[in-house]
This record gives structure tokens, sequence and C-alpha cells, in this order.
């Protein structure tokens, strides 16, 4: 029994029947195509699983509906928004992007994002409110940033203004830590899977210590 949509698609149940139709719906140059643009979906996590009746309160435990591989079409994160906005059925959603710092999860959320779309990205607001470049962050404004993106937690949390979609942009390596911030505000999770390696490749480009915050991750990671 499932008390929201938000609760359905963090659920076990949802989670295990994408792996099982991305599994089956492969090409026979084993690629998965989007069912809204034909083309490639490369990354699992850029994979949404579309749900032709759209799937509401009403119905979320009619798992002729929720669960029905027929009523599920694979297609592109941004395709999925395209789908919905076309229809004119749009439910706004929240969407929690975590993954190693040098992930490519702002790359990400930039590629998939609509001008409309709530972005809180913690490195965003360091940036702002210093005149320091981006990734440079002194201890002494720690708490204005942390207080900072609380507020803007809050508004996510309560639905407050007009904005379509939120992206939430963080590491949260834990997995009680980024599920009880999944529950407070009723967001989806996106997995941004980059490589230990590919991290500290891309790493090269920042400060030094982001090769520890990267190795830190990983240790604390837990899936």
């Amino acid at each position: 029994m499932f008390n929201s949509t938000s609760e359905f698609y963090r659920s076990r149940e949802w989670i295990q029947l994408l792996s099982i139709l991305r599994g089956e719906r492969l090409n026979e140059a084993g690629f998965l195509i989007c069912e809204h643009c034909g083309k490639p979906i490369v990354m699992a996590y850029d994979c949404i699983g579309h749900h032709k009746i759209e799937l509401t309160e009403l119905n979320v435990n009619d798992y002729n509906i929720s669960l029905n591989p027929e009523n599920i079409a694979l297609v592109h994160h941004k395709c999925h928004n395209e789908i919905h906005e076309r229809f004119g059925f749009y439910e706004r959603k929240v969407y929690i992007v975590h993954g190693a710092p040098c992930s490519g999860k702002t790359s990400y959320v930039k590629r998939i994002a609509h001008r409309e779309d709530l972005i809180l990205d913690i490195d965003n607001i360091w940036e702002m409110i210093s005149i320091n470049p981006r990734y440079i962050k002194p201890g002494r404004l720690k708490q204005n940033v942390l207080m900072l993106r609380d507020a803007v937690l809050d508004q996510i949390k309560t639905r407050a203004g007009s904005w379509r979609n939120a992206y939430i942009i963080g590491g949260y390596p834990m997995l009680m830590e980024r599920q009880r911030l999944a529950d407070a505000i009723g967001g989806e999770l996106i997995h941004i899977d980059t490589t230990k390696e590919e991290c500290i490749s891309r790493a090269k480009e920042r400060p030094g210590e982001w090769k520890e915050y990267i190795e830190d991750y990983f240790e604390r990671y837990t899936e």
C-alpha cells in the first residue's frame, strides 16, 4: 500500500521493475532506446519510467496501472518532462541528484532542467555570496551558506512559489541521509554513479583537497 506517488517512485517494487524493463528492452546492439525521441539512453540515471496512463494518488495502488509493464515507457529525463508538458497534465516533481564530487551532477541538471525549474546547488550558494572563485569555500561563510540552503529546502518542502520542478544537487553518500531527505520533501532520488577514477581525473582542475573529498565520499557511500 502506497500513501502517495512520491512514496511509490522511491519503492523497491518500482526500482526493481525499472531494472527488469531496462534489461528486457535492449535492442540487438545492446542499446536502450528512448520511446519518445528514438535516441539511445546512454546513462542509466537518465532513464525515466513514464506511465502512459498518468499515475495519481487515486490509482497508485492499482497495480494494473502503476506496475504494469505495458503502461510504462522508458524515456530520457528531458523527454519525460516534454511529454507531460505536451499533454497538459504536469505534476511538479522534486529530484535529489546525488553522487560523488566531480561526478557530473550539476552538468546533468543543466542538460535536463527547464528555465522555470528551481535548482538548489550548494556550490552555487558558496559562489553567490562571496567574491571567491567557485569551489573556494572559506570556513567563516559556512553557517551562512547552510542557512540559505535550509531556507530554499523549506520552500521546496512546502512547494512555495510557482516553479515547475525542483532539483536538489548534493553528495548524500549515506543511504539514511538521502532517504530521510527524500521522505521529508517528497523527492525522487537520481544517483550519478560516476566511478571514483573518473571523478579523481576530473578533480585535477580543482583545488588539491578535492581528491580527499572524493576518497572520503566513496569510503562513506552506502547503496
